[in-house]
């Protein structure tokens, strides 16, 4: 029970974390740089620790384990990127290695969610754990092309940030899935409840 509850902490941790990284990426000019900044950096920083205790709940050599690992170190790259006084290139190039590498443990995620049997839970973690992987192609797609040319990047990492935050929270909502059903499967096989 207590490894359902961090689960579902995790979970949620995650998507709050992602959506509040979606808002710094989107373009506006009511915050400051350093507000864009901070919203980044505690956005990612929420990820990873959402990430690390989903990886503690999964089982040891999981593929769940491994990929939510992976996508936690795809975070903690990101938030050196911000918090720390890079060099522009550099920390670009932190950022798209971190986007990769959330990408890859979203890759691996998804190829044990696959695995699952058919069910409403498991049909939210196969799309979530997509749209994550999509998300945070077109964020690092965005990162590169940053390099290249200076044209509509920070509308496509926006995009690419949006649809990781809607991936993180159908993942979420199937982690809550979960848990309800287990709830609900506990509660009906009390041996407390006698029948009449």
């Amino acid at each position: 029970m207590l490894t359902d509850v961090k689960a579902l902490f995790g979970a949620w941790t995650q998507a709050i974390g992602t959506v509040i990284a979606a808002v710094a990426d989107t373009p506006s000019e009511a915050l400051t740089p350093e507000q864009i900044n901070d919203l980044g950096l505690y956005g990612n920083a929420l990820q990873a620790t959402g990430n690390g205790l989903l990886a503690d709940t999964n089982a040891f050599g999981s593929l769940n384990q491994i990929g939510n690992a992976i996508q936690a170190t795809g975070n903690t790259i990101i938030v050196g990127a911000l918090a720390l006084p890079w060099e522009e290139n550099v920390e670009q190039n932190l950022i798209i290695k971190g986007n990769l590498f959330q990408a890859a443990g979203g890759s691996v995620s998804f190829n044990e969610d696959l695995k699952e049997d058919v069910s409403t839970a498991a049909l939210y973690a196969v799309i979530g754990d997509f749209l994550q992987v999509v998300g945070n192609g077109i964020q690092a797609y965005a990162a590169i092309a940053d390099f290249i040319v200076d044209d509509d990047e920070e509308f496509i990492n926006a995009v690419g940030s949006w649809i990781q935050a809607t991936g993180a929270v159908l993942s979420a909502l199937s982690v809550l899935k979960s848990y309800t059903s287990s709830i609900t499967e506990e509660s009906d096989a009390d041996p407390l409840v006698s029948e009449d």
